[in-house]
């Protein structure tokens, strides 16, 4: 039986170090059993919230929070509530949750820039180390596109599956089977959940909310990520 392991980030490897000072990688791995059932869980949502379905529609954590696009006429009870029903799939599948992170400021002055441009690149390698040591199920990687960085990457995967060779001193990846596939994140609700885990775990280290309402919902989103996730490490450089 084979695993899916969604991949999406937060922050930017190009954006300025006070808009982007570190970048996070978020994975969602989920049995293939619970593939469709991931799916079917977030369309579920949609229906319940907004009534129907957008052809181009996608979850995006930013915008459930802000209330833009389709969730700017709800009200603010509505979105939060929106938002911890996706979070909650990860409970009622039993999903697990791996993330790793990249301190941009302290990279830049430990290594004087030579690694700024591969601060992706170096969080995919963490990531995929942890996930990696969750067990002996063979696994398919998922992440979305970014077209600065998909050769790399996946040059990147087969080096480490092959060579045991990363950014960094690497370990051998055992358990990821083929490439590393890249797709449009409106085609993937895996990589979209993961979009959701991604922009709650960014949110969380800004502080708390203004809004009780708000803090306590963050409070139980982040509550039902720690539980599932498995493997963490500081972020990186420490």
């Amino acid at each position: 039986m084979a695993e899916f392991v969604y991949i999406d980030e937060t922050g930017s490897s190009r954006g300025s170090f006070d808009k982007s000072p570190c970048i996070k990688l978020v994975a969602v791995v989920a049995h293939e059993d619970s593939v469709r059932l991931l799916s079917e869980s977030l369309d579920a949502i949609v229906w319940k919230f907004l009534g129907w379905r957008p052809a181009d529609f996608e979850f995006h954590g930013h915008e459930i929070w802000q209330r833009s696009g389709y969730w700017a006429h709800l009200e603010h009870e509505k979105v939060l509530a929106a938002y911890e029903a996706a979070i909650s799939i990860i409970d009622q599948l039993e999903l697990v949750i791996a993330h790793a992170t990249i301190d941009r400021v302290k990279l830049n002055e430990k290594y004087d820039g030579r690694f700024d441009s591969n601060c992706y690149l170096l969080a995919l390698q963490f990531l995929l180390e942890k996930v990696d040591r969750l067990g002996k199920a063979n696994r398919v990687v998922v992440a979305d596109k970014i077209n600065e960085h998909e050769l790399r990457a996946i040059k990147l995967v087969s080096d480490m599956q092959n060579w045991n060779i990363g950014i960094v001193q690497s370990a051998k990846l055992e358990t990821v089977i083929d490439s590393l596939h890249f797709v449009r994140s409106v085609d993937s609700p895996g990589v979209q959940l993961a979009d959701l885990v991604a922009f709650v775990l960014n949110r969380r280290t800004r502080g708390s909310e203004v809004r009780p309402a708000a803090e306590q919902s963050m409070h139980r989103m982040v509550d039902v990520i720690s539980r599932h996730t498995r493997t963490w490490r500081s972020d990186w450089p420490s």
